[in-house]
């Protein structure tokens, strides 16, 4: 008798414990998914833009067809392998991390052939080109932000009454941002023909050809006419980069049907002189059958 009460009693205290350490756990929680209907044809293709790079799509049935772009990076092209296939699912992931499912159904002629998906109101975002991480509204909007903030470099060059000054090198999202300023000290107008950034050899090895590259911008704003006595800025944007030691940039801008050329040469230190560019306002940007 004593043996099955003190067997019931660390029974009872085992059980005790036990329900202490579950609770200590937070509750698992789930929200429900709600799909969006599709109706796609075996003749049309429906286009689904979503607001982030596709990662992965798993379709529920062979009866559909699914691809993106050729050359975009947020574009999913769907359409029916066969006439009246029972009713199927499409699931897509974006880059943000974001599931969207659908429902897909068989339609002759479907009603809505093109969705674009947006967060809030309308952020007239579009299609995102193969090569490029941003937007063009990216480029645009942190572009505007580096002509309004005062520059933190002074490396300057001139010709002919005209210089050429580095204001600033910004950096936001593994993008660089260039801030570039023409002063015209002459009473003739300056318009740039061109602005070209290119990487070269420091010094030349006997019997070595001199290692040169240009490199490729994401993104210009407008190059201005400079009047005399005025100046006017630009902002050039570059995928995120460093060059050697034994190399220098050069940024180049050269004259319309003139021959005021600037060259302002920069040390590869200078590019580690870069400064974040903090933003006001936040920009919003497989298993199974897959992609075909």
């Amino acid at each position: 008798m004593k043996r099955f009460c003190a067997t019931w009693i660390v029974s009872c205290i085992f059980f005790v414990t036990a329900i202490g350490q579950v609770t200590d756990y937070p509750e698992m929680r789930a929200k429900k998914i709600d799909p969006y209907f599709l109706w796609v044809s075996l003749n049309q293709t429906s286009n689904l833009i979503f607001p982030y790079e596709i990662k992965s799509v798993d379709r529920g049935s062979s009866s559909i067809l699914a691809q993106k772009a050729k050359g975009a990076e947020n574009v999913l092209q769907v359409k029916a392998a066969a006439v009246d296939f029972p009713e199927t699912n499409l699931s897509v992931i974006t880059a943000d991390g974001r599931l969207y499912s659908f429902l897909l159904k068989y339609a002759n002629e479907p009603s809505v052939l093109n969705l674009r998906f947006y967060k809030g109101e309308e952020d007239g975002k579009g299609v995102m080109l193969k090569g490029f991480e941003h937007d063009k509204e990216f480029y645009e909007n942190s572009s505007l932000q580096v002509m309004e903030h005062r520059g933190f470099l002074r490396k300057r060059t001139s010709e002919q009454k005209v210089s050429l000054s580095l204001g600033s090198i910004n950096m936001r999202e593994n993008v660089m941002f260039f801030k570039l300023t023409v002063r015209n000290s002459s009473q003739i107008s300056y318009t740039p023909d061109y602005i070209k950034f290119i990487v070269k050899d420091r010094k030349k090895a006997k019997k070595t050809a001199i290692q040169e590259k240009v490199l490729n911008p994401l993104f210009s704003t407008k190059h201005p006419t400079i009047d005399g006595d005025s100046s006017g800025s630009v902002v050039i944007v570059f995928p995120a980069f460093t060059i050697p030691r034994n190399q220098n940039l050069f940024i180049q801008v050269g004259e319309l049907n003139g021959g005021r050329t600037l060259i302002l040469k920069l040390r590869h230190r200078y590019l580690l002189r870069a400064r974040s560019l903090i933003s006001d306002v936040p920009f919003l940007r497989t298993s199974g059958t897959g992609i075909q």
